[in-house]
């Protein structure tokens, strides 16, 4: 594994907002996973797994972090069991899944990997299907030792995994999925549909996708709404008028850009918004 120096990170993210992390590495391998832990250690630095980067700001400048990517991003199919690794990309395995008939349609629209949805255990709403609705086990390395989690001990909520919850860097290797078997034509019509719908009320641009998470049944972009922040923006960083609860960079964004609006909207709503993006600040702690 190369562990190198300096590296656009910003760019690596679709909000494309930051600057270089202090220390940047792919992992292809377990050992390669182990090594970057050892050399977090080492440093005494965060370790930061990024994913697709489709809900990760970073602060501007240089970030004291070593942030890794999972390359990782085999599948292997056995009847209806799919073990897939963790740098898979969601939307490629969706369509890949469809011609061996074996349907994850109801996760179309979500970008990024694998291991990203399981971290947060991504969905299409808070009465919708999640990830762990086909979850079998996941197997991570937590606290420097690989472990088999089933779907029970992977503490699936929503937005919220076991994962999630842990202090020290946890890397997501691979999860089994148990999916249901479908034609295929049935499940690229469906794949189509909720492309569909995701483009006639979601904006595609540098966008992290959803900022807050739900409020008990009301969706967040409806309190931002009735608080009349639909449009508000702090330089670069815009509230979509399509969807209230995006986050746009309308031109050269930055991490104070993405905090100013995150905390004018958390300030204006009495309802606590919880913030479903990761902020990785300059000294490479996160907040999310």
């Amino acid at each position: 594994m190369t562990i190198q120096e300096n590296v656009a990170v910003g760019s690596k993210t679709t909000m494309r907002i930051g600057g270089a992390a202090r220390y940047y590495a792919e992992i292809l391998t377990k050992e390669d996973a182990e090594e970057a832990l050892r050399f977090a250690a080492e440093k005494n630095l965060p370790l930061f797994v990024l994913g697709g980067g489709s809900n990760t700001v970073f602060a501007d400048g240089t970030i004291n972090v070593l942030v890794v990517r999972i390359k990782a991003d085999a599948v292997t199919i056995h009847k209806n069991r799919v073990t897939v690794q963790a740098g898979k990309n969601l939307p490629m395995l969706i369509n890949e899944l469809a011609k061996e008939r074996l349907d994850l349609s109801p996760l179309t629209g979500i970008l990024g990997t694998v291991g990203g949805a399981i971290f947060g255990n991504a969905g299409q709403g808070p009465t919708g299907i999640w990830i762990d609705h086909y979850v079998e086990s996941v197997t991570a390395l937590v606290n420097g030792k690989w472990k088999t989690f089933s779907q029970t001990d992977c503490g699936f909520r929503y937005r919220e995994s076991f994962f999630k919850d842990q202090k020290n860097p946890v890397i997501i290797w691979e999860t089994t999925l148990q999916l249901p078997s479908r034609p295929e034509a049935e499940i690229k019509g469906e794949i189509e549909k909720l492309l569909k719908r995701r483009i006639e009320t979601q904006p595609h641009v540098k966008t992290a996708g959803s900022c807050f998470k739900t409020v008990g049944d009301t969706p967040a972009w409806k309190l931002i709404d009735a608080a009349g922040l639909r449009g508000f923006r702090v330089g670069d960083v815009q509230i979509a008028e399509k969807h209230a609860n995006f986050l746009l960079n309308i031109g050269k964004a930055t991490y104070a850009n993405a905090k100013a609006v995150v905390d004018a909207v958390q300030k204006k709503i009495p309802e606590k918004l919880e913030v479903e993006m990761r902020f990785v600040e300059s000294n490479g702690r996160t907040y999310f």
